[in-house]
């Protein structure tokens, strides 16, 4: 078995490098569209094992024997696996970067390139035996140099803008424009994908200080209040989409001209590598299980290449592109190639509207079943001892629930409703605007006066009381319990999104008071409700005072959750009420939160708050100026160009 390790072990790890990169290729793309926990951990194992055996690989290869007889070709095989592995540690088109953070790492791949590059020519140069050689370890170079350099490329490319607006930003807006006022007639559905990059290459949204929106733009282009609920979602999921891939894959760069070169002649260059081992060694010595290997890894590589050469087709850049240059007139001079890439783009636009893009699911986390439930209690008495029982049981939600028709409409309508309050300016309230509107503020101001994380306890179980006392079904009743556990979802588990510090210590405060409380019903959830839904007032006793701290301290939560579902239960319209404070909490939480951590959600499936903040964004004129309608002469003059 030492023998083995001794004389394969490069081999082994090369396999296994290629084998991780295929996976990547496939499956990379997956978290866009998934929140699975196994999904996420298998892209996550694949995306570091990958670079590791590529690197652990690499440095064997250093310290191979050099075998110069004339008979023996082992050690030029040995050698063609330094530019290969090269290759390698390009990471795949589906996967440029695992989390938002690596974007920031460009310049130090610049550096792992040159000692990377520095140590294969080492390799192939000791190696070296014949000129003959050459023509098959260069244009393995080349492709290995063009791949890894994709990479720092796509790295690098997520902040090399600023807030400087340059010349080309004006011309790509008005040829988009164009192509918006000049779309083929007979391609439904394809007015959507032009709206979405319009709006996406408008706002920018990942940048954080792009001063391009919404000053300088036409914006009955980007304005979507004509459309359906779902077409509303599906162009604010492409805007995503795009985000998601100048953040995470290589999509800015491979669907340029240079990148478009340079992946041909990478690709081509792959392919000559091929044809000079087949000619050299495959036909001299096919038996040799060394040669039968080699040509194998060479083939998986073609085949992984050729996979990715063809996925660039199936791309939303590419029908962005295509209709950019539809009318371009070298295409317009051959009316077969117009015909055939007028089909194309048909094909493509229907296959994309298909596809899904996000999990389109809404994650839920219900307070009051968390307290009560008690499962695998063998683990949770061992957890208890080390005392992470109850970060576990947080950890454990139940699957996401796909998000119905009806969210997405009431959502839609309350977000309007909220802009003709707020006009341009940020969002700052959290309640307000609805009880005002629905005459209810002097009677509920106390539960949305007080920090963001106290008043969605108190509306999620108030929320849930109601629901317990009240059995008619309606659109509204729906929406106010998905938002509502959804909120509490993101405050236990995504605290960050909510630009909150003290969660845990009101939390806690919460559990301790509701388990006592439970404790004294028998532990019955029914018997707790009902309590809840009374007009007997819930007291705090002597023991939760002894542990209240700062932020707690006279904060008795289910006495104001009891008294604002006995108000909500008297209030006329009190759905319609609940979902309409409930979005416009939804709506402060995803404006207030930071953009990094709507980028990190893009690569969990996607978040319902991401979406809501992209349309509020959309809506925002976040440096306050009454400026519109300015002229290109207009900001030359001002010295913005």
């Amino acid at each position: 078995m030492t023998c083995l390790w001794d004389d394969w072990s490069i081999q082994l790890l090369v396999l296994l490098g290629l084998i991780f990169q295929v996976a990547l290729a496939v499956v990379g793309s997956r978290r866009k569209i998934s929140s699975a926990a196994k999904i996420k951990f298998f892209i996550w194992a694949s995306y570091l094992l990958s670079s590791y055996l590529a690197t652990l690989a690499l440095s064997k290869l250093t310290t191979v024997p050099l075998n110069k007889s004339e008979e023996e070709y082992d050690t030029e095989l040995t050698a063609l696996l330094a530019p290969l592995i090269l290759l390698l540690l390009g990471n795949p088109d589906s996967i440029t970067a695992y989390s938002v953070e690596d974007n920031r790492l460009s310049l130090r791949r610049v550096l792992n390139l040159i000692i990377t590059f520095s140590f294969v020519v080492w390799i192939v140069v000791r190696s070296w035996k014949s000129s003959i050689q050459m023509t098959m370890y260069f244009p393995m170079f080349v492709a290995g140099i063009i791949k890894y350099g994709e990479t720092i490329w796509a790295l690098y490319s997520v902040y090399d803008e600023n807030a400087n607006m340059k010349l080309a930003d004006f011309d790509e807006e008005q040829d988009i424009s164009s192509a918006l006022m000049d779309l083929p007639k007979d391609v439904p559905g394809l007015e959507i994908f032009l709206k979405a990059y319009y709006r996406f290459d408008c706002l920018k949204p990942h940048l954080v200080d792009w001063l391009k929106h919404p000053f300088f733009m036409e914006r009955r282009n980007k304005l979507i209040e004509d459309y359906n609920p779902e077409e509303v979602f599906l162009i604010t999921n492409m805007e995503l989409g795009f985000m998601y891939d100048v953040l995470y894959t290589k999509a800015p760069v491979l669907y340029t001209k240079c990148g478009i070169t340079l992946r041909v002649i990478g690709y081509f260059s792959l392919l000559l590598t091929f044809s000079e081992f087949m000619g050299l060694f495959f036909k001299k010595h096919w038996r040799d299980p060394y040669v039968i290997y080699t040509c194998g890894l060479l083939i998986g590589v073609v085949l992984l290449e050729t996979y990715q050469l063809l996925k660039l087709f199936c791309s939303d850049w590419v029908i962005i592109k295509s209709t950019k240059h539809h009318k371009n007139p070298m295409v317009l001079k051959f009316p077969v190639v117009s015909k055939f890439a007028l089909k194309f783009l048909k094909f493509l636009v229907k296959r994309s509207l298909e596809k899904k893009r996000w999990s389109n699911t809404i994650r839920q986390f219900n307070f009051i079943d968390f307290c009560q439930s008690d499962k695998r209690p063998w683990l949770f008495t061992i957890l208890k001892f080390f005392g992470m029982a109850e970060k576990f049981r947080k950890h454990w939600t139940p699957n996401p629930v796909l998000i119905p028709n009806c969210l997405k409409t009431i959502l839609l309508e309350d977000m309007k409703e909220f802009e003709t309050k707020r006009g341009w300016g940020p969002f700052t309230k959290r309640g307000e605007w609805t009880l005002s509107k629905n005459k209810s503020l002097d009677k509920l101001k106390g539960s949305i006066e007080k920090t963001f994380d106290k008043s969605i306890i108190i509306w999620h179980i108030a929320t849930h009381v109601c629901c317990y006392s009240c059995h008619e079904k309606s659109g509204h009743k729906e929406a106010s319990k998905l938002i509502s556990d959804y909120m509490m979802y993101l405050l236990v588990r995504h605290p960050n999104m909510l630009s909150l510090t003290t969660t845990d210590i009101t939390f806690s405060h919460a559990y301790t008071r509701f388990m006592k409380f439970l404790s004294e019903k028998q532990h019955n959830k029914e018997n707790v409700l009902t309590a809840l839904s009374g007009s007997e007032p819930v007291q705090g006793g002597d023991s939760e005072r002894s542990l209240e701290t700062v932020i707690t301290k006279g904060w008795n939560v289910l006495e104001e959750a009891r008294i604002l579902a006995r108000e909500l239960k008297n209030t006329t319209d009190k759905w319609e009420v609940m979902s309409s404070v409930w979005v416009e909490m939804l709506c402060f939480a995803a404006y207030n939160c930071q953009q990094y951590h709507h980028a990190k959600s893009l690569r969990r499936g996607g978040e319902i708050i991401t979406h809501v903040w992209l349309l509020l964004s959309h809506k925002t004129d976040k440096f306050n100026t009454t400026l519109r309608n300015i002229t290109i002469e207009e900001v030359a003059r001002c010295g913005c160009i």
